[in-house]
């Protein structure tokens, strides 16, 4: 980052800041840019000794005209990380309280192990039909994909049959969100199953044929699995609440997190030292995204609440407290 890349009254704290977020591995792009102009922001404004007072922090909070609602919660988000670090280098400044999202906001559902093999056990025994011949091998495949690599659904659905290479037992995605490309590891129970599934769908198709194709040798349509996912949670008698509460397709992608999560700290293993692991392997931009699935994880398990308290000590709470609902994925309302 060049010097005068900050130029406002918090300029050598921002660039502090943003070194500190690099080192730790991350890219810090989006972030630096919302800092930077919060900081141009502080201009107007007298600052003493790096603190952010009530009144910048109000000031910076305001909804701007046409300005969406997701916008204004990611530069304030932004602001409050900003704010506890200042106040941990012993300048204490004014921390707003957690902005709420405007509109339906959807409650993640965290299925259980029990109710994942439920599901898991329901799609091994579909059966094919003249609409879609490839079903009973498509679902079992595509929802263990979801489930063991955490992927989006938009993800998956894009896969062509060159980017899943069973040799290596690696996924190749190539346009994630925002248009992010990363390579998946896959288990090999997963990668023996893709090898399966392509002896019997892939015979003669070409390489860039989708990996989950229909019967018109098309991809799938997101609502379409959205619908049939539906069918198959009530099969299994799961209930569907409604578009604002689920579950969707989309938490199977959250339970896969918080399954992780749980089993590294009920086996001791330090959750902190594997967060920016499973962050790259998410696809996410910043590590914060991905702290996210603590404060998930702890309503859905209240036991790992203890553990990570124990090990994180004050930064957990912070985290409950300043992060944002859902720093990553909240307009993946389909994906």
């Amino acid at each position: 980052m060049k010097t005068s890349y900050f130029t406002g009254p918090f300029a050598p704290m921002c660039k502090t800041f943003v070194a500190q977020k690099r080192a730790s591995g991350l890219v810090y792009e989006q972030q630096a840019m919302l800092l930077k102009m919060f900081d141009n922001f502080c201009k107007g404004y007298e600052v003493h000794d790096y603190t952010i007072t009530k009144e910048i922090a109000t000031a910076w909070c305001a909804k701007r005209p046409n300005e969406k609602e997701i916008t204004r919660h990611n530069r304030v988000a932004e602001m409050q990380r900003f704010a506890v670090f200042l106040c941990r280098q012993g300048h204490p400044s004014y921390l707003l309280p957690a902005i709420p999202k405007s509109g339906e906001k959807h409650v993640p559902y965290i299925f259980t192990r029990e109710e994942m093999a439920s599901i898991f056990d329901r799609l091994d025994k579909l059966e094919p039909t003249n609409v879609s011949p490839h079903r009973h091998l498509v679902y079992p495949l595509l929802f263990r994909m979801l489930y063991g690599c955490g992927l989006r659904i938009s993800e998956a659905l894009s896969l062509r049959l060159q980017d899943v290479d069973t040799a290596s037992g690696v996924l190749h995605i190539l346009h994630g969100k925002n248009d992010r490309e990363r390579i998946v590891p896959m288990s090999d129970s997963l990668t023996g199953r893709c090898l399966r599934y392509i002896r019997d769908v892939h015979q003669d198709t070409p390489e860039d044929m989708p990996f989950f194709y229909t019967k018109e040798k098309k991809r799938y349509a997101k609502s379409s699995i959205e619908k049939a996912f539906r069918g198959f949670l009530w099969d299994v008698g799961i209930p569907y609440r409604r578009t604002s509460l689920g579950p969707r397709v989309h938490d199977v992608r959250h339970t896969f997190v918080c399954h992780n999560i749980q089993g590294w700290a009920e086996s001791g293993i330090p959750v902190s030292s594997r967060l920016p692991v499973l962050s790259k392997y998410l696809g996410h931009t910043s590590i914060s995204a991905t702290q996210w699935y603590l404060r998930l994880t702890a309503e859905a398990y209240p036991h790992i609440r203890q553990v990570c308290e124990a090990e994180l000590g004050g930064m957990y709470a912070d985290l409950l407290k300043f992060l944002p609902e859902e720093v990553e994925d909240a307009d993946d309302k389909t994906d």
